[in-house]
């Protein structure tokens, strides 16, 4: 059963560590039954967050075991009062381990009695370790030893907070590669692909006299572990991509990937092109970049910028939304497809971008809407951006990314966005925080 992932354990899996009589050990602990008492609550806060500081593992309940082998299904109440058992451990361990631990637990039903369950819980290595358990007013970090939670020593836990500053370290030693870390330099966002996008822009736009800038936009996520997570070459994986090439948003189905899926060492590469005129090979104009390591870059050019006669060079801040939002939509489908449900940081940089100016503004109100810059009825300073660089950087956990929360954070980074021209809020959703779908109209093809 641990070859398979979790989503697609079933019952005759768990019955195999029956007949086996599988013993638990380091990353295995069996528990018979949870009926919702203070001591469970201790005990369940106790195993996760050992095995969450150890080297991850699994909690299984409904297994009685003898000398702590598999014995038999014995199963646990489905509910407990009227709560869920699944939803009764997730508010048991957010009220009492810090910081927060987010699992999914795996819901097995019995046949032989519909009351009765099979919760199996998978809990990674945590990147935020060390997790301490805070019930009963007496705070204690724990560690898996053998077969069971012990305390962890004053060396663990030293020895925990320097291991996930390391795996800090790394990261940031990964994204440094990818001239994400210092907005401030000449170089910051440029990658290999990204470099591309300048060449299509100058290539394929009208730029306004004068303008000297090479303005891109690069979305990111990088896991907190870099680790090899991703077959990038296997067949199921290039299908899986060929299922995800266009993303619903606004019940309208976006193009997010396209057809052009290029392997190479580290990477699989979408790119979507077009022709140069100028000469004689295309050029991306967009691209999604996935890593083996689990990185995914999403860079963009001139989907995203007009030249206008009066204005100049102008970025089009719906359009712009709708692309993030489309990027959070994918890497939360992504991960949770090779089941990495930890923590992710999140970078959108936008790249030499001062002297452009924003547009792309939609409704205020049923009446009414926001006045672009190139209305003749546009009376406040134009909004033009005076950074270079923009960066905006978040942490997020991917086991808790759903529908509300990535609006959540899409309405975030437009309205940071907006304020880098100015704007003090994003003006592509109404005055009720409303994005009205019109706006989207010739974005990707969409009628």
């Amino acid at each position: 059963m641990f070859n398979k992932p979790i989503s697609q354990l079933n019952l005759e899996d768990i019955q195999i560590l029956i007949d086996n009589q599988e013993k638990e050990s380091l990353i295995l602990e069996y528990k018979q039954e949870l009926t919702g008492n203070d001591k469970e609550k201790k005990e369940i806060s106790k195993d996760v967050s050992a095995i969450a500081n150890t080297c991850g593992g699994y909690l299984i309940i409904g297994i009685e075991e003898e000398d702590g082998k598999a014995a038999s299904i014995s199963g646990t109440q489905g509910k407990i009062g009227r709560q869920p058992v699944e939803e009764w451990i997730e508010s048991v361990l957010i009220s009492n381990v810090r910081p927060r631990l987010t699992i999914t637990p795996k819901i097995i039903s019995i046949e032989a009695d519909r009351d009765k369950v099979v919760v199996v819980i998978h809990i990674p290595q945590s990147t935020r370790r060390p997790h301490m358990v805070t019930i009963g007013g007496k705070n204690a970090y724990y560690r898996r030893h053998n077969y069971q939670a012990t305390y962890a020593d004053e060396h663990e836990v030293r020895s925990m907070f320097l291991e996930n500053k390391s795996s800090s370290d790394e990261m940031n030693i990964f994204l440094n590669t990818r001239n994400l870390i210092d907005s401030s330099k000449d170089n910051f966002a440029i990658t290999p692909l990204s470099s591309l996008l300048l060449k299509s822009l100058r290539e394929t736009r009208e730029l306004p006299e004068g303008f000297s800038g090479d303005p891109f936009v690069l979305f990111s996520a990088c896991p907190r572990y870099l680790e090899e997570r991703v077959d990038i070459a296997s067949t199921d994986f290039r299908s899986w991509l060929d299922e995800n090439d266009k993303i619903n948003l606004f019940d309208l189905d976006i193009d997010f990937l396209d057809y052009n899926k290029v392997i190479s060492a580290d990477s699989i590469r979408s790119l979507t092109e077009v022709q140069s005129e100028k000469r004689e090979d295309r050029l991306p104009y967009r691209y999604v970049e996935i890593f083996r390591n689990g990185y995914i870059e999403n860079g963009i050019s001139n989907e995203l910028m007009w030249s206008n006669n009066k204005m100049g060079l102008m970025f089009q801040i719906a359009y712009f939304t709708a692309s993030f939002w489309l990027f959070m939509k994918f890497i939360k489908n992504m991960y949770e497809h090779i089941e990495y449900i930890d923590e992710v940081n999140l970078i959108v940089a936008l790249s030499d971008i001062d002297n452009v100016t924003l547009h792309g503004f939609g409704n205020k109100n049923e009446n009414t809407k926001w006045a672009n810059p190139y209305d003749v009825f546009h009376t406040s300073n134009i909004p033009t951006c005076k950074q270079k660089n923009v960066k905006i950087e978040r942490n997020i956990v991917i086991a808790e990314l759903n529908d509300e929360y990535i609006e959540e954070i899409v309405k975030e980074v437009s309205r940071r966005v907006s304020n880098a021209f100015g704007e003090s809020i994003a003006k592509c959703f109404d005055d009720q925080g409303v994005f009205n779908r019109d706006q989207l109209r010739g974005f990707r093809n969409v009628q």
